[in-house]
């Protein structure tokens, strides 16, 4: 049967209509490294949604994993503990310094990092294949069909994705980037959701399993100004106007009997599974 629409095309033309997107694949890394103190500041108290994903996992002791952008090793560093070796790969030096700071504090040696784009890897040359390879919010692609086949490529048993499902964000945020980047401009921010991801897939002969799923997100902050602060440098680091973001986090945070702020989300989130020779 003739596909009737060529998915990671479609995926490459949205992608192709934002320039922020295309700078950020450009030079990741030098993107990242800007807004790593950031990420790393905003996840260092989410414990929730991370529970939720490790539980989803097939992971066994004998493993050894891949964790293909793995940031400040949210995931990899509990993951450590649970397998034989982990291979951190991202493109930003300054976020694996976090993650490398997170598996010392937990003792863990049984890990290695490798800073490239995952454009530029060679499967068998820069890295071997692995038992299990996660993708968890890092297939920020132009080609995502090409990635996703490097991905199946990497696993020798499954290949796990963690992407977001309907909205970039809850409506909210959603409301935060309009405000701060106009109608348009939040059009052209995000990515297509986890059913393009699921469709491309299919269309490369990938015949994926897909499971919905709430993602809980906590973030701890000492006042709203500070919320604003980290959130303005990760989604719009030219922007000036800290008080209109801070409005929108005065309104959102509930403040504890001990004067901290809490910021709690709920994301549909999706979680792609493929395991080989299926």
């Amino acid at each position: 049967m003739d596909k009737i629409i060529n998915w990671n095309e479609l995926w490459k033309a949205i992608h192709a209509s934002s320039r922020h997107r295309v700078d950020k694949e450009n030079d990741p890394g030098k993107v990242w490294d800007k807004k790593a103190g950031a990420y790393n500041r905003i996840t260092k108290d989410e414990k929730e949604s991370t529970r939720q994903e490790l539980s989803m996992l097939d992971l066994r002791p004998t493993d050894t994993v891949l964790d293909m952008g793995a940031g400040n090793g949210r995931l990899s560093v509990p993951i450590a503990g649970m397998v034989s070796h982990v291979t951190a790969l991202d493109a930003s030096a300054g976020m694996l310094s976090h993650l490398k700071e997170r598996m010392a504090a937990e003792g863990r040696t049984n890990y290695s990092v490798v800073v490239k784009r995952w454009e530029d890897v060679v499967i068998g040359s820069d890295i071997p294949e692995h038992d299990v390879v996660i993708a968890a919010f890092s297939l920020g692609f132009y080609d995502a069909g090409a990635a996703l086949l490097k991905l199946d490529e990497a696993a020798r048993r499954s290949v796990h994705l963690f992407w977001h499902m309907g909205e970039w964000r809850e409506p909210a945020e959603m409301a935060l980037y309009t405000a701060v980047h106009g109608e348009e401009g939040t059009r052209k921010t995000g990515y297509p959701d986890a059913l393009f991801l699921a469709n491309i897939l299919h269309g490369l002969g990938i015949y994926a399993d897909i499971r919905i799923y709430r993602a809980l997100w906590e973030t701890v902050y000492d006042s709203p100004e500070e919320a604003a602060e980290q959130w303005i440098t990760m989604h719009a680091p030219d922007y000036e106007d800290l008080d209109l973001v801070a409005r929108h986090f005065r309104e959102q945070l509930e403040k504890d009997s001990e004067g901290k702020f809490h910021e709690r989300s709920v994301r549909r989130t999706a979680m792609i599974t493929w395991r080989k020779g299926e």
